[in-house]
């Protein structure tokens, strides 16, 4: 049989990326902090980027309601139509002749990396009298141990395709739990601590003897059986305040401590008695286009074929970025006006009033995709008049109410269990709280309420008995 060739037409649909979604995509869910170091990295990256001279020092306007999202501006590709490009104008606040000594600036600024747990092991490790290939051993499961100081496998199952033996690897792991801080390279919390009583009480049977052999009844604060096993009430009671003072993340001792500062990305402010969306981003490197490249190229320049290419390129990809930041701005401003609507009760009367919300309901207000409305709620922060709130806060899923008015929301009913222990002067079991929310109209099973108070890290009501009766024995109880 012949084979014939023949030109067919055919009609297809692709989804096509282009420069301007990517990078739309990208900035969406940055915060502010985030969203300034990439202008940074970007500006030393681009000729065609600089910062103005002025930043605005003035709280920034809020956008009328109804003020359409910014058009991009046009680039042509045409060299000889450069001309026609100028840059937006909010961006264009003053010749850039210093943005050489912005960018060494930025470069001189940038914070020294501290010593990190592993290179505190290592060095270590190298003044202990161990053997090169024991070294090596060490080196390598210290790669393995994470910021509490933990190893995330077993030594025998992380060497496994190395060429390091066990015996040399088990060696080394006894020297790195000797290391400061003391406990590093355990795989469990029993065995963490059980490595600090060895070296720090080496003498206190008791208390090795409880970690070693008695773990689980201590987690679960069964001080009878501990006694049981032929411990008296006394040395129980010794042995939790030994314990007690051990640190079951060693590694958290010697990270780096810091204080996570969150910076609002937007405020809700009550202005003439209205609302307003306030973006504050004020601190915000603005951006405009190198005035000096810029007539350079409108002039033709002594620039080879390859170098306009490439300014074409850069100036395409500024141009871009600048009309990106002022979209993801004008979509976070619509984002959070959607949210204040649906959340109306929350923002008159405070926390405790979240209704239902999701994301396919701001999707269809703004009329935006829902992965959009994800991307900008992700990592933004909001100061309110009661306080600085995540825009996921606002977000929760809904349970019936029996009373036959609004149904609740998931995050309400989270805090109010929460409350609930709080102020309980015999603890509540899960039923209990079932019971509780039920007279105040609210339907929930009680697996329901099991997952909520896990996801509040709240003991078991039969745990937090035993805590209570630790506290009013004046005993202090293990550290959860």
């Amino acid at each position: 049989m012949a084979l014939s060739q023949q030109l067919v037409h055919k009609q297809t649909q692709k989804i096509i990326i282009t420069q301007e979604l990517r990078q739309s995509i990208e900035l969406l869910p940055m915060s502010n902090l985030e969203l300034a170091e990439k202008i940074q990295k970007e500006v030393l990256e681009n000729p065609m980027l600089e910062m103005a001279e002025d930043q605005r020092s003035e709280v920034p306007e809020a956008i009328p309601e109804n003020t359409p999202a910014p058009e991009e501006p046009r680039v042509s590709p045409d060299d000889d139509n450069f001309s026609e490009y100028s840059a937006p104008e909010e961006f264009n606040l003053a010749a850039g002749r210093e943005a050489s000594d912005k960018k060494n600036q930025f470069l001189q600024n940038q914070v020294r990396t501290r010593e990190t747990l592993a290179d505190h092991l290592m060095w270590q490790i190298r003044m202990a009298d161990l053997t090169p290939a024991q070294v090596e051993a060490a080196e390598f499961l210290i790669s393995s141990i994470d910021e509490r100081g933990y190893l995330r496998e077993e030594a025998a199952e992380l060497i496994k395709g190395s060429h390091i033996t066990l015996p040399n690897a088990l060696s080394a792991l006894r020297q790195i739990k000797r290391c400061d801080p003391i406990g590093c390279g355990a795989c469990t919390v029993a065995e963490c601590l059980l490595a600090q009583a060895e070296i720090l009480y080496p003498d206190d049977s008791t208390v090795i003897s409880v970690l070693q052999n008695h773990f689980e009844s201590l987690e679960k604060l069964d001080f009878k059986k501990l006694e049981r096993s032929g411990f008296s009430e006394i040395e129980v009671d010794h042995a939790l305040k030994v314990i007690r003072s051990l640190e079951p993340y060693p590694g958290t001792l010697y990270s780096d401590v810091s204080h996570d500062y969150i910076v609002p990305d937007m405020s809700v402010e009550d202005v003439d008695g209205r609302t307003e969306v306030f973006v504050e981003d004020e601190w915000i490197p603005e951006l405009k286009i190198n005035e000096e490249y810029r007539e350079l190229m409108k002039t033709g320049g002594k620039f080879s074929g390859e170098d306009k290419e490439y300014l074409q390129s850069k100036l395409n990809a500024a141009s871009v970025l600048i009309k990106s930041i002022r979209q993801r701005r004008h979509t976070m401003i619509q984002v959070m006006r959607s949210i204040i609507r649906h959340q109306e009760a929350f923002f008159r009367s405070g926390p405790g009033n979240l209704r239902p919300l999701t994301l396919r309901e701001i999707a269809a207000d703004v009329e935006l995709h829902e992965s959009t409305i994800s991307r900008i709620t992700t990592n933004k922060y909001v100061q309110t008049r009661w306080g600085i709130y995540e825009l996921k806060h606002f977000f929760s899923s809904s349970l019936k109410n029996t009373s036959g008015g609004d149904d609740h929301s998931a995050r309400n009913i989270k805090e109010r269990i929460q409350k609930l222990v709080q102020e309980e002067k015999n603890p509540l079991s899960d039923q209990d709280i079932v019971q509780v929310l039920k007279t105040e109209g609210v339907e929930i099973a009680r697996r329901t309420v099991a997952k909520y108070r896990k996801i509040l890290k709240i003991l078991p009501a039969d745990r937090r008995k035993k805590l209570q009766s630790l506290k009013q024995q004046s005993s202090p109880g293990f550290r959860q």
